[in-house]
């Protein structure tokens, strides 16, 4: 798990060099266990380190390292960096920027490959030699002996650059659902690449400006990052299942999907229930054991919800004296979930580490909070991530398991119930319709009521309107409805939409970003393997929320594993903190700093409020919003 940069440029005023040399600090958080640079002239190469010592008795008798000062007066046109944070053979043989024994194909790779032990067995029956443990070097000879068909292959979380010096091109890549992330910038004489768009901003490689379509849509919709463009004007980012190919001569690109997540939708479904539990539990298990290799220690994410109590309970089998984190509010009962955490840490003899944010804290931390997204966020559960993380890393632990993805795979927001019923009312199964309503009081508080909202909400939104009171004119002209979801009436097609372009890639995103900026590598086991992807949508709908249980076919899967309590949990928690208690204690700081941005408010509006406790939940979310909106632009 790492942070990945790299630049080609035809332009002189750019010192590809000193781009590295400042990129490598910026991206320091991701990895810092060792730091790679490697830049290419026409007919050599140099790899050198920034911020690490070089070993100049290096095992790797192909690399010879030379200092930054040694080669800081020549002109190169490409280079390639890569900030370590080691967790697969974490000896020098791992080190990156990684080229094969002839040095003409070259590597930086963000990610875990969780077959990788696989994948180098059937290449070893091939005659492919290794110098290193690592999936780092599989991945190379893979691309090597297969070329570009090689990410059919992979089962995991990646964002990569392959230079193949041989045909001069590179070669960008990421994961199918895009758990681990990759920015690029693309003009006429210069292309580079980066984990994290701050790299481009902060280098002055690009200009600060908003793209304020996208602004928009992130102020009425909560969506940001749903196509290549960002909140950024001229920052792209490569998307999920996305294979781009660039001619380092002539800086043409394309781009090619190499995986199309629609075709996980499946006509073929398993049908027998008792096989589709015992099917579930082998390969979830089987998932969560792959996500355990490592060469340090793994730690286990714990709400006490189903997903990470089972993550938890399969771990314990394989790991000694296992550590789990929690947030927890002990003084806000409505949202604790200590009781549940508790239940399974004793199960697990766990040692369990406790993380308690408060509102001081986070206005403390705002801005760093900030700073490490690059994006806007929308809610304080970033913050919850973003403490247990730094939490994490105290304790010495470099990998945590999460269990971000379960939901989008075996239906368990409210909103999924809507799908299921309405593609009753589609097939006309009045009785089934009724039944299943009926069943689902024991897990919604008003399921008639909830469908009746969603359908609504296609009239009329009670959140948008408040968010449209509070924005100028100006900012309004630039929003495009076109981008407005209304629930699906086919549940795993609804499902599908989640996992693969909407909800799920924004949780990812914040897992992403406040795991590593903690130096942290937090592993998905719901998310990112392929078995368990295409298994789970073989799984017809009227199972996943069979009598009305969500998340049905998981649950009853573990029955025998999680405690009791954990199995009949029929209450959903946000991972959220006491949002209008934190906004009451800092309401001049808030009001203040949402003032600043005038040009995107209806000042008149905004104005009227005068009191936070008297605003309702809505208005409560929107200001909060707005304020973080306000402070996250000060930062660029």
């Amino acid at each position: 798990m790492c942070g990945i940069a790299g630049i080609i440029s035809q332009n002189s005023s750019i010192n590809v060099l000193q781009w590295l040399c400042k990129a490598s600090q910026l991206l320091r958080h991701r990895g810092g266990d060792d730091d790679g640079i490697t830049v290419f002239d026409s007919n050599h190469f140099y790899c050198s380190k920034v911020e690490h010592s070089i070993n100049h008795h290096s095992s790797l008798k192909y690399l010879t390292y030379t200092s930054i000062n040694d080669i800081s007066y020549l002109n190169f046109q490409l280079g390639l960096l890569h900030r370590r944070l080691s967790i697969i053979d974490i000896s020098e043989y791992g080190h990156q920027p990684m080229c094969d024994e002839t040095g003409n194909v070259w590597i930086t790779y963000n990610g875990e490959i969780y077959n990788y032990v696989e994948l180098r067995k059937n290449l070893e029956s091939k005659g492919v030699t290794f110098f290193s443990n690592t999936d780092t070097e599989v991945v190379l000879k893979l691309y090597i002996h297969y070329g570009k068909e090689f990410v059919n292959q992979l089962n995991g979380m990646w964002a990569l650059a392959i230079y193949d010096r041989r045909i001069n091109e590179i070669i960008l890549s990421r994961d199918r659902i895009g758990v681990k992330p990759l920015y690029y910038f693309f003009s006429k004489n210069i292309f580079a690449f980066a984990s994290e768009q701050k790299v481009f901003l902060k280098t002055q490689l690009v200009p600060f400006e908003t793209n304020y379509n996208a602004l928009a849509k992130y102020l009425i919709d909560n969506v940001l990052e749903d196509t290549e463009e960002s909140i950024f004007k001229n920052i792209l980012e490569l998307q999920p299942c996305e294979t781009l190919t660039l001619d380092t001569k002539t800086l043409s690109l394309s781009k090619q999907k190499y995986f199309q997540v629609t075709d996980l939708l499946s006509n073929n479904y398993e049908k027998n229930e008792k096989n589709i539990i015992e099917r579930t539990h082998q390969i979830v298990k089987d998932s969560i054991v792959s996500h355990l290799r490592s060469d340090v220690d793994v730690a286990v994410s714990l709400s006490g919800g189903i997903d990470s109590s089972v993550i938890a309970v399969i771990s314990s089998e394989n790991i000694n004296n296992l550590h789990t984190f929690s947030i927890v509010f002990p003084k806000q009962k409505n949202i604790d979930e200590s009781f549940y955490i508790n239940e399974v840490n004793q199960q697990v003899r766990s040692t369990a580490h406790y993380v308690t944010p408060d509102s001081e804290s986070f206005f403390n931390d705002l801005d760093e909070l900030l700073y490490s997204q690059d994006i806007p966020i929308w809610s304080t559960s970033t913050y919850n991530q973003f403490v247990l993380m730094k939490e994490v890393r105290k304790q010495g632990i470099k990998v945590i398991l999460s269990g971000q993805g379960s939901d989008e795979l075996f239906a368990g927001y409210q909103h999924h119930y809507v799908a299921y019923w309405l593609s009753l009312l589609k097939k006309i199964k009045w009785l089934e319709l009724s039944k299943h309503i009926r069943q689902s009081k024991n897990y919604l508080s008003s399921p008639l009521w909830l469908l009746i909202k969603s359908q609504l909400k296609k009239v009329y939104s009670p959140n948008r309107q408040t968010i449209l009171n509070y924005l100028s004119k100006e900012i309004l002209q630039h929003y495009q409805n076109n981008h407005t979801h209304f629930i699906s009436s086919d549940l795993n097609t609804e499902l599908l939409q989640d996992l693969s372009y909407r909800r799920l890639k924004a949780f990812l995103k914040c897992e992403d970003r406040c795991s590593m900026w903690s130096s942290v590598e937090s592993r998905l086991p719901f998310s990112d393997d392929i078995h368990l992807l295409q298994w789970a949508f073989q799984i017809p709908d009227y199972i996943k929320l069979k009598d009305g249980v969500n998340k049905y076919v998981l649950r009853e899967a573990f029955k025998k594993e999680l405690p009791d309590s954990v199995y009949q949990r029929k209450d959903k928690r946000a991972f959220d903190a006491p949002l209008k208690e934190w906004m009451m204690l800092q309401q001049d700081t808030i009001f203040n700093s949402i003032k600043e941005y005038k040009e995107i408010l209806n000042m008149p509006n905004i104005n009227k409020i005068k009191n936070i406790e008297l605003l309702n939940k809505n208005e409560v979310e929107v200001l909060f919003k707005l304020f973080l909106l306000s402070r996250w632009k000060k930062l660029w």
